[in-house]
């Protein structure tokens, strides 16, 4: 990626949907082992534009954000082995804090559109907790979500929620998976 995170984060505070959109589809096309060098530099560069007064900005922060997310718990998940290209789930731990604080905060944001990002982002990272078995971490995530939902007004309750439904789907699901005996021919 030849691209600055300073150039990703002044296309975010614009509100320019293409931009906006190009910046998001720039990114997601990044093999995730270079997104995991470059998620940090991209979120110190973009979180700061979350702070913004139009929704529209803040909801493309968190977009950008949970798009960026390498997601390279599903590729080691998916090799012989716990790691691919030199980094573990260990590794990812500190990159994935940052993005559920951010989802947490959006969960609380007056803007519909950035709370149904920010669950969107959780359905996002049920997938990779679950594909990493973090269960510990998953059920800390699921607590901490009903947690928040019992402290918001009904209308930005009913997003955790969603949100605390999506972690905990995603559990479910990957514990049916482990329970099924798929023969390879």
């Amino acid at each position: 990626m030849d691209r600055a995170p300073g150039s990703f984060a002044e296309a975010l505070a614009s509100g320019d949907t293409d931009r906006v959109n190009e910046a998001i589809d720039e990114v997601e096309a990044v093999d995730a082992t270079e997104r995991v060098e470059r998620y940090p530099a991209l979120f110190d560069e973009c979180y700061p534009v979350y702070g913004s007064d139009d929704g529209y900005v803040r909801q493309a922060v968190v977009r950008f954000l949970r798009d960026a997310y390498p997601m390279l718990e599903l590729q080691i998940a998916a090799v012989e082995g716990d790691r691919v290209d030199g980094y573990t789930t260990d590794d990812l731990a500190e990159i994935r804090t940052r993005l559920v604080e951010l989802l947490l905060e959006a969960l609380e944001d007056d803007d519909g559109r950035v709370r149904t990002a920010a669950v969107d982002g959780f359905d996002t990272l049920g997938v990779a907790l679950d594909a990493a078995e973090l269960t510990a971490e998953r059920a800390a995530l699921v607590e901490a979500l009903e947690d928040l939902s019992d402290t918001l007004p009904d209308e930005k309750a009913e997003h955790a929620e969603s949100a605390k439904r999506s972690v905990e789907r995603m559990g479910f699901v990957g514990g049916l998976m482990s329970d099924i005996d798929i023969d390879s021919p």
